[in-house]
C-alpha cells in the first residue's frame, strides 16, 4: 500500500510545483521557444486567421504557461520544418511519428503526447465496408504523406486495385467525396470526428496505421524542452489535470456527452490493436481467397476437360510409341468393357481380333513412324462378343517441342448406323407424335418444335410456344437453385429425369414427369435439347391418398401409430448421435367411454376432433401429437436440452399445459361439456435406443397417473419424478419464504485505496427453518424459472434501501455506497423503475447511495429499452455497475452507450491473476477500457495481498472480496479494519 499512497501524494507535489513557479517566474525572464507549424489539421495547422491552432498548439501552451516560455511560431511544409530543425532555427517540431529510420536524427520526449489512426470515410449509401470493397474504387489521400505509402503498400498486400487521388489537405480529400469526385478519403481520425458530419460523410469501419506522436527536437539541443514535456505528458496520464482531456474534446477526440476527467489511453491502445488485428485477419482472408479461388480454377478445368470428353460421341484415345494405350475417355473404356486402370499398358491385341490388329497395326504405325496424320475408314472386330463396327478414326502424332513423337491420338467415330439413318428417322417421327408431350429446343433453349400430346397437356397453341423458353410454363413451386442443378446434371451427364410442377395457359398447375435430354453433333456439341413430359396428377392424387391413409388418423388427422413409431425411430437415433434430450407424453382421456356409451360415438368422434385441436396448440412445431386408436394420443418432443433435468423440466411443463387445455368446456352438438386427462411421460433417456421400451414405460406411467386419481401426469423415471418433486417442493418453499419472510440480507464490503470501506455489496441468504441459512447458488435458479426472482428481487431492494437510511443516520456510514444485484427478468419487469423510486421514497434513502448491479444478459435483448431504464433512475440519481464483466457476450458499441458509472471485473479472472497470464491480460483490459469510457473499475473476489496489489499495479484501486471481510450482518460493517483495508481479527 506504500506505493499506492506515494503515486497519490506526487501530484499533489506537482500541483504545489506549479503554484510556485509562477513566482519564481517574476524573477526570470521568459524563455523564448521556436516552434515549426506544419499542416496537419487538428493536430496542428494555421487557422483562417493565419493564427497557429489544433491539439498541439494547444497543449503547448498549457506547457508554456507552467514553464515560463514564450512561444514563437515560424508556418513551414513539413519537410522544410525538419530542415529548419536540424539549422536550429526552430526548437520544437510537434506532432512527428517515431521510427527507426527518425531516431538517428531527432530526439524525442519517452511518453507519446498523442495517439492516432487513420480511417476511411465514404459518402452516405456507398458500400464500402472492409478492404475488398475499395476494389477499383477512388481513394483521396495526402501526397507525400506515410499515410499514403502505408495504405499504398497494404492494398499490394491484399491485391486490391484502387486508385489513389493526391490532395494537399484532409479538408480537400473530404471535399472530393462530396461532390463525388472520390469515392472514399483517407484521414487521422481526430479530423475524421470533427469534420465529417459537416462534409456529409460516414466513417466506413476501416482503420489502419496506428501511431503515437511527440515533439521532436535536434540531437544535442534542448534536452531540458523535452524533459519538462514529458513531465507534463506524465502528470496528464495520471488523470489529475482534466485540461488535457478538455483539449481532445474540443478538437474531436473524445467521444461527446462523456464527462472528461479520464485519460483514453486504454482506447488509443485498443483501437491500435483492433487496426492491427483487423489487418492480419483480412491477410489470413486475402491468401484464403486465393488458396480457394485457384483450387476452384483448377477443379473447374478438369471437371470440364472430363466432361468435354466424356460427353463426345466418340471414342478418344491415346497410345504411346510402344502401341499400348496410355489413356482412353468413358466410351472408349465402355467399349472395351474395362476400366481406365484397367487398359493402361495394354495394346489392341487384348481387345481385337487378327484381321483387325493388322489394319490398326498399319495405320498406327503411319502416325506414329511417319509422322502422317490420316484420316481412315476401320472396321473392327471386338474379341468379347464377335461384334463388328465401322468406325471413321482420325489419327495424329503428338510431338515434344523439338519436334520427336511421342504418342498418338486418335479418334474414332462410328458410322455403322449411318445405313439405317433413314429408317431411325422414319422411327423418331412416329416416336414424336405419341401420346407423351415431346418439346424441342435449340442450344440457347427457346422452342422450336412441340407435338400435338404437348399442346394439349399445356393449353397454348403451337404458335403460342413457338420461339418462347420452357420457363413459360414454371409454376413458381421450384426456385432458380432447382433449374440451376437440372441443368447442371444436364450438363454433366447430358440427361435428366424428375417430377416439376408446371403451369397451364388457364393458371391450373399440374405435377409433370418430366425428361430433359441433350442431342449433340459429332463434335460433340450441343444441338438441341428434346424434352418429354407426362402428367402425373392422378397418380400424385393417388400416392397421397394412399399415404394419408397409411400413415393419418382418418377421423383427428393427426399421424397414426405406424408414423408416429417411425417418427419416433428417427428421433431416439437424433438424441443417440447429439445427445439431446426428448419425452413421449401418453394422453388418455377420463371417462370417454361414459360419453360414447350415453351419447353416441358421434359425439365421442366430436370431443376426440377438439381435443387433437386442443393437443396440437400445446406444442412446437416440430413436435408430434399422433393418435394411437380410441381415446389414447401421443405427444412426442424433440430436442428438451442436453441434461434429464431439462428434460424432465421442459416435458412437465408441456404435460400440465396439456392438463389445463383439455380440462376447458367443450361444447358438444349445442351441450357443454367437462373431461380430464391422465398423462404418463417417459424420457428418451431410459428407452435403451428402442422404440417398444420407451411405448411400454409411457404407457405404463400413463396407468400410474390413472392410479394417481387422474387428471395428473406421472413420470416413469423415478429419478425425474424425484427430481420434480424436488423443484416442486422448493418452489412451494420459496413463495412459503417470501410469506413468512424467511430471507435475509448480508453485506460484503468494499474497501477504496486508502484502505477504507467505500460501500458494501447486498447478498440475500435464505434463513430456511430445517436447512439453515442457505446460499443463492441452491435457490436463485430455480427463482428464476419460476417468475419468483420477481418479488423476491423488490423485497431485496425494499431491505437494502431501508439499511441505506439505517447508515445514513450514523457518521461512520453515512458515506457508504450499497450495490444491490438486479437480475435481467426483474430488470426488463415493467414497473421495475416504480419499484425501485418506491422503495427510495417508502425508506428516505438517499438515491445517490443506491447503486445497481447489471449482469452483461441484460444486453442481449431491447438494448433501447435497457438505456431508457437507465438513464430515467440516473436522472433520480441512482448509479450502475455492470457486474461480472468480460464473461459475456456485450458489444463494446452498445456499451459505451449504456449510462454505466462502474465496471465490476468478474472473480474468475481474479482467483489466477498470479499465475495465469491470460487472466491478467483480461483484467489489464477491462482496467484500461474503464479508463478509456471514463468509468469506474472494482475487482470482486480478491482474497490475497499479492492479487490485490497486482490489480492496484493495473489501474484498479477498489476491491471486495474475502481479503476484505466474508458476507455478514450488516453490524459488521461497523468493525474497525487493520492496515490496507483488512479487518482486524
Amino acid at each position: 500500500m506504500t506505493v499506492a499512497v506515494r503515486r497519490n501524494r506526487w501530484p499533489w507535489a506537482i500541483w504545489l510545483l506549479w503554484a510556485v513557479l509562477p513566482a519564481a517566474c517574476l524573477a526570470t525572464p521568459a524563455r523564448e521557444v521556436r516552434v515549426g507549424v506544419h499542416s496537419n489539421e487538428p493536430r496542428i495547422f494555421m487557422d483562417a486567421s493565419g493564427q497557429p491552432a489544433g491539439v498541439f498548439i494547444d497543449l503547448l501552451h498549457l506547457v508554456a504557461a507552467r514553464e515560463n516560455w514564450r512561444l514563437s511560431f515560424l508556418p513551414c511544409e513539413r519537410q522544410v520544418c525538419l530542415d529548419a530543425l536540424h539549422e536550429r532555427r526552430i526548437d520544437l517540431l510537434p506532432g512527428v511519428t517515431q521510427s527507426d529510420e527518425r531516431r538517428s536524427h531527432l530526439a524525442f520526449h519517452r511518453l507519446p503526447v498523442l495517439h492516432g489512426w487513420s480511417q476511411v470515410y465514404r459518402a452516405p449509401g456507398t458500400a464500402i465496408h472492409s478492404v475488398f470493397d475499395l476494389r477499383g474504387q477512388r481513394v483521396a489521400v495526402l501526397e507525400g504523406s506515410l499515410q499514403k505509402d502505408y495504405f499504398a503498400d497494404q492494398m499490394a498486400h491484399f491485391g486490391v486495385k484502387v486508385t489513389l487521388l493526391d490532395v494537399a489537405t484532409p479538408a480537400q480529400a473530404f471535399a472530393m467525396v462530396q461532390s463525388g469526385q472520390a469515392d472514399a478519403a483517407i484521414a487521422n481520425h481526430l479530423f475524421g470526428n470533427l469534420h465529417r458530419v459537416r462534409f456529409g460523410l460516414e466513417d466506413s469501419g476501416i482503420v489502419f496505421q496506428p501511431a503515437a506522436l511527440y515533439f521532436a527536437a535536434e540531437p544535442g539541443h534542448n534536452a531540458d524542452l523535452l524533459a519538462a514535456i514529458d513531465q507534463h505528458v506524465r502528470v496528464w496520464r495520471s488523470g489529475t489535470d482534466a485540461s488535457y482531456s478538455r483539449v481532445l474534446q474540443r478538437w474531436g477526440g473524445q467521444e461527446g456527452g462523456r464527462a472528461a476527467g479520464g485519460v483514453p489511453w486504454g482506447w488509443w491502445s485498443l483501437a491500435a490493436f483492433a487496426a492491427l488485428s483487423g489487418l492480419l485477419v483480412l491477410a489470413v482472408l486475402v491468401l484464403r481467397r486465393q488458396v480457394q479461388e485457384r483450387t476452384h480454377h483448377l477443379q473447374v478445368n478438369e471437371h470440364k476437360l472430363a466432361t468435354i470428353l466424356d460427353s463426345v460421341e466418340a471414342y478418344i484415345y491415346i497410345k504411346g510409341t510402344d502401341y499400348r494405350y496410355q489413356y482412353a475417355n468413358r466410351h472408349t473404356l465402355e467399349l472395351f468393357g474395362c476400366t481406365a486402370q484397367e487398359l493402361l499398358g495394354k495394346d489392341d491385341t487384348a481387345f481385337f481380333n487378327a484381321e483387325t490388329l493388322l489394319q490398326l497395326r498399319a495405320n498406327d504405325s503411319r502416325v506414329l513412324e511417319g509422322g502422317e496424320r490420316i484420316e481412315a475408314e476401320e472396321v473392327n472386330t471386338l474379341q468379347a462378343d464377335g461384334s463388328t463396327h465401322v468406325y471413321l478414326s482420325v489419327k495424329l502424332p503428338l510431338r515434344k517441342p523439338d519436334g520427336t513423337i511421342v504418342a498418338l491420338c486418335g479418334i474414332s467415330t462410328e458410322i455403322t448406323e449411318l445405313r439405317r439413318i433413314e429408317e431411325s428417322q422414319r422411327i423418331a417421327a412416329t416416336v414424336f407424335e405419341s401420346q407423351e408431350g415431346m418439346i424441342v429446343t435449340g442450344p440457347d433453349r427457346c422452342i422450336l418444335k412441340v407435338n400435338r400430346a404437348f399442346v394439349r397437356l399445356t393449353g397454348y397453341s403451337e404458335q403460342e410456344l413457338i420461339g418462347q423458353s420452357p420457363r413459360l410454363l414454371q409454376s413458381g413451386r421450384q426456385d432458380d437453385t432447382f433449374y440451376r442443378a437440372l441443368w447442371q446434371e444436364v450438363a454433366a451427364n447430358g440427361q435428366w429425369k424428375g417430377e416439376i410442377w408446371n403451369r397451364r395457359k388457364n393458371g391450373e398447375i399440374y405435377p409433370a414427369w418430366v425428361t430433359i435430354s441433350a442431342v449433340k453433333n459429332q463434335e460433340g456439341e450441343v444441338t438441341h435439347y428434346v424434352g418429354t413430359q407426362i402428367d402425373i396428377s392422378e397418380r400424385k392424387s393417388a400416392e397421397e391418398e394412399i399415404r394419408r391413409l397409411a400413415f393419418y388418423d382418418p377421423l383427428t388427422g393427426l399421424p397414426n401409430r405406424r408414423l408416429m413409431v417411425d417418427r419416433l425411430q428417427h428421433a431416439l437415433d437424433s438424441s443417440a448421435r447429439t445427445g439431446s434430450g426428448g419425452a413421449l407424453l401418453f394422453v388418455d382421456l377420463d371417462n370417454f367411454k361414459d360419453l360414447n356409451d350415453t351419447q353416441g360415438h358421434d359425439v365421442g368422434d366430436e370431443l376426440l376432433k377438439q381435443v387433437a385441436a386442443r393437443l396440437e396448440g400445446c406444442v412446437r412445431l416440430g413436435d408430434t401429437v399422433a393418435r394411437l386408436g380410441g381415446d389414447e394420443f401421443v405427444l412426442l418432443l424433440e430436442n428438451l436440452g442436453l441434461g434429464g433435468q431439462d428434460a424432465a423440466a421442459q416435458a412437465e411443463a408441456v404435460g400440465r399445459k396439456v392438463l389445463q387445455a383439455l380440462g376447458q368446456t367443450y361444447t358438444l352438438e349445442g351441450h357443454t361439456h367437462h373431461t380430464s386427462c391422465s398423462i404418463g411421460v417417459a424420457l428418451f433417456a431410459d428407452a435403451h435406443g428402442t422404440v417398444d421400451e420407451l411405448l411400454k414405460r409411457g404407457d405404463l406411467s400413463m396407468y400410474q397417473a390413472k392410479a394417481a386419481g387422474r387428471n395428473t401426469l406421472r413420470f416413469f423415471d423415478p429419478r425425474a419424478q424425484v427430481a420434480v418433486t424436488e423443484r416442486t417442493a422448493l418452489e412451494a418453499g420459496l413463495r412459503q419464504a417470501l410469506r413468512e419472510q424467511q430471507f435475509v440480507l448480508h453485506y460484503q464490503a468494499q474497501v477504496g485505496p486508502d484502505g477504507q470501506r467505500v460501500g458494501a455489496e447486498a447478498l440475500v441468504r435464505w434463513r430456511h427453518p430445517q436447512r439453515g441459512l442457505v446460499l443463492p447458488a441452491d435457490f436463485i435458479a430455480a427463482a428464476e424459472s419460476s417468475g419468483l426472482i420477481v418479488p423476491l428481487g423488490e423485497w431485496v431492494l425494499r431491505s437494502a434501501c431501508v439499511q441505506l437510511a439505517h447508515w445514513a443516520q450514523r457518521p461512520e456510514t453515512a458515506g457508504l455506497v450499497l450495490a444491490v444485484n438486479v437480475s435481467a427478468r426483474q430488470f426488463r419487469h415493467g414497473g421495475f423503475v416504480d419499484d425501485v423510486l418506491r422503495a427510495l421514497q417508502d425508506s428516505g434513502a438517499d438515491p445517490s447511495r443506491l447503486k445497481i448491479e447489471l449482469t452483461e444478459s441484460v444486453l442481449l435483448d431491447d438494448v433501447e429499452g435497457t438505456i431508457a431504464r437507465m438513464s430515467e433512475l440516473r436522472r433520480w440519481g441512482v448509479a450502475f455497475a455492470l457486474d461480472d464483466f468480460g464473461t459475456g457476450f456485450s458489444s463494446l458499441g452498445y456499451l459505451k452507450r449504456l449510462p454505466l458509472d462502474q465496471l465490476k471485473i468478474d472473480q474468475g479472472f481474479v482467483r489466477d491473476v498470479l499465475t495465469d497470464p491470460n487472466d491478467a491480460a483480461i483484467a489489464r483490459t477491462i482496467v484500461a477500457l474503464a479508463h478509456s469510457l471514463d468509468l469506474g473499475v472494482i475487482a470482486e473476489g480478491v482474497e490475497t495481498v499479492e492479487q490485490r496489489d497486482v490489480l492496484a499495479s493495473f489501474g484498479c484501486h477498489h476491491w471486495q472480496g474475502h481479503l476484505f471481510g466474508a458476507p455478514g450482518p450488516a453490524q459488521a460493517l461497523e468493525e474497525p479494519l487493520g492496515d490496507h483495508g483488512i479487518p482486524v481479527v
